[in-house]
């Protein structure tokens, strides 16, 4: 028991690394992400996924940002499950281990960690949904001075150079 939840601690602390990394550039994801199982095999089966997806990390920045989040709260409840999986079986065991204790410990600030990112990421994402729709009214007025500029018989106006489009 203690060598799968330590194996499946490493295997969340290294996903939790590659997100923190951000986009990338490299192919596009042929194979299916990791999912996260509530299996008791779980170390064998997210092992065998992360094997056929060695360029996961350079990979999701293909991902269009609405993906990558929802594959973030995915992988965030599944570890919140897993959390309270692991929570319940040391609270009913007899016995109060030390290292039980600990990788709870790790666990929750491994949570806390990624429901941080994950809500920088929410940032991130709605700060690039307002730039984009700012450029594309710039693009809009600016088309529109320059077809009625046209239709006036004057020359277009230049671009703004405080406000790049």
């Amino acid at each position: 028991m203690s060598r799968k939840v330590v194996m499946t601690i490493t295997m969340f602390l290294a996903a939790a690394g590659a997100w923190a990394q951000g986009p990338a550039a490299g192919p596009s994801r042929a194979a299916t992400p990791p999912v996260i199982s509530t299996d008791s095999n779980i170390s064998a089966s997210v092992i065998s996924r992360l094997g056929r997806n060695k360029n996961a990390g350079a990979a999701q920045g293909q991902l269009a940002p609405g993906q990558r989040l929802q594959e973030m709260e995915s992988t965030r409840n599944g570890m919140r499950a897993l959390l309270k999986q692991m929570q319940a079986e040391n609270a009913s065991s007899a016995s109060k281990c030390p290292i039980a204790r600990a990788n709870l410990v790790v666990w929750e600030l491994l949570l806390s960690h990624l429901d941080r990112e994950f809500q920088l990421q929410i940032a991130t994402a709605a700060r690039e949904d307002v730039e984009a729709r700012r450029a594309a009214l710039h693009n809009q007025a600016f088309s529109k001075a320059e077809v009625e500029a046209a239709a006036a018989g004057q020359t277009p106006p230049a671009p703004s150079t405080s406000v790049a489009p």
